[in-house]
């Protein structure tokens, strides 16, 4: 029984001193990181162009626009990755303008890499596909062009 009582008192009080002697500082817990608010357009941590359509019927259809947005497509090798009318390794891409807005589509190809982290819906896609997106370092002049193209290929 008095050994009991001894682990007891032993366990309990004051805590060790420090090694010059003084008591040590108590260790507290950090913050919770604050919830980054997004949207249905990702988060707005990741800034797009001025100007960049907010809709799918704002973006350009015209025909050099969507030749130019065609010409990022294949000199950045997105079609390793992304079909038309098929799953690659990454999601088909037709509709994707139905199922997401163009500043979300801007902002998946700019930064894959912080949608992830951020975004609900890119990290449902990562954990569906585990595989993440590659970020392929477009040009902001490349960006919406690409968009269109992408939204309005058939």
């Amino acid at each position: 029984m008095s050994a009991i009582l001894l682990l007891l008192f032993a366990c309990g009080g004051d805590p060790a001193p420090g090694p010059s002697g003084a008591s040590p500082t108590p260790v507290t817990a950090a913050p919770a990181p604050k919830p980054v608010e997004v949207g249905p357009d990702g988060p707005a941590s990741i800034v797009l162009p001025a100007g960049f359509p907010a809709t799918t019927a704002a973006l350009p259809t015209d025909a050099a626009t969507l030749a130019a947005g065609e010409a990022t497509y294949n000199a950045k090798g997105c079609a390793s990755c992304h079909q038309f009318g098929t799953k690659l390794v990454g999601p088909d891409l037709v509709g994707v303008g139905d199922r997401r807005t163009p500043p979300w589509i801007g902002r998946m190809i700019t930064k894959p890499e912080v949608m992830v982290k951020e975004d609900p819906q890119a990290r449902a896609l990562f954990a569906q596909l585990m595989t993440p997106m590659a970020n392929q370092g477009i040009l902001e002049a490349d960006l919406l062009p690409l968009v269109a193209y992408i939204v309005n290929k058939k």
